[in-house]
């Protein structure tokens, strides 16, 4: 699928995930394409932000952002964008907002 097709609320998980980094942003952005539906990519992207809610120094560090980011503020970036995919999945998909197109 393409970002196009994301209802709003799906779509503002890429506002989110810029507001921590905008090389996160770029990595949900590009995993849209991986999906046939918005629940298989929100599901997808919600296992791939644990991982770094689980472990955000070595997400940092690997894309050389550790020395640039307050670690503590990203770590609650993080948390509020876990918190609107699992909100979102919990939405009935016609009450998510407009597509985008």
């Amino acid at each position: 699928m393409d970002t196009d097709y994301l209802t709003q609320m799906a779509y503002q998980c890429i506002i989110y995930a810029d507001d921590a980094t905008d090389v996160l942003k770029s990595e949900l952005g590009a995993a849209c394409s991986n999906y046939r539906t918005e629940d298989e990519y929100l599901n997808g992207i919600l296992q791939h932000v644990k991982r770094i809610e689980k472990r955000p120094q070595d997400y940092l560090d690997e894309r050389n952002l550790l020395d640039e980011t307050d670690i503590k503020v990203f770590k609650q970036k993080i948390k509020t964008l876990r918190e609107h995919i699992d909100k979102t999945l919990a939405t009935p998909i016609g009450k998510r907002g407009k597509r985008r197109w």
